[in-house]
């Protein structure tokens, strides 16, 4: 079993723009920094998996390299090409040695331990396991096979990522499962969204 991060290397200037057109890029590459961290923290999952953090650009500084160490992953690197493109190459290459495989992002601060457990388990009974997201698209992606056709001619970062997965799944005639319905800080009101969570905590 396997369970992939996909992650940035934490740039100014060139992570969660969208929060940057309206904190600013300093603050925003402090907020990735949170989630990355936060996101790592929650992979603990089944005895036995391998854990990656899989990035995005050159890890210069070895900022990524202390995280993963810290946190347990190994670390590696994604492809080229278009998110899409990028997945389906971590998951070929994570079957080579693995027969089920996690691949969760680092935007969604409500994925824990739970889901990812719940996750491996749905993959003992189903080709592939999703946690989907508000915005229409999904914050986790599990498989037990190879299905190349999640991964082309999709729109990414649209409402319709969600629904176009599950018309290919259909017509691959695979089996698979979904968690409730989670959100992603994509936005300024995704934060604060979150923020808020956190003071009600407290």
């Amino acid at each position: 079993m396997k369970l992939i991060v996909f992650g940035r290397v934490p740039q100014l200037g060139q992570v969660k723009t969208r929060l940057a057109a309206h904190y600013g890029p300093a603050q925003a590459l402090a907020i990735y920094r949170e989630l990355l961290e936060l996101s790592l923290s929650q992979t603990q999952g089944p005895l036995g998996v391998v854990r990656e953090l899989c990035l995005a650009g050159q890890d210069v500084d070895g900022e990524c390299a202390s995280l993963a160490q810290r946190f347990g992953l190994v670390l590696g690197s994604q492809c080229l090409g278009d998110l899409g493109q990028r997945m389906a190459g971590a998951f070929e290459q994570a079957f080579v040695l693995h027969g089920r495989v996690v691949l969760i992002g680092s935007d969604c601060p409500l994925l824990d331990a739970s889901h990812i457990e719940w996750s491996f388990e749905q993959l003992e009974r189903h080709d592939a396991v999703f946690v989907p997201t508000e915005d229409g698209g999904y914050s986790l992606i599990g498989l037990r096979r190879m299905l190349p056709s999640l991964f082309t001619h999709i729109e990414w970062s649209t409402d319709t990522v969600m629904a176009l997965t599950r018309q290919r799944l259909r017509d691959a005639g695979a089996s698979w499962s979904e968690s409730g319905v989670l959100w992603d800080v994509d936005e300024p009101r995704d934060w604060q969204r979150w923020l808020n969570r956190l003071s009600a905590r407290n």
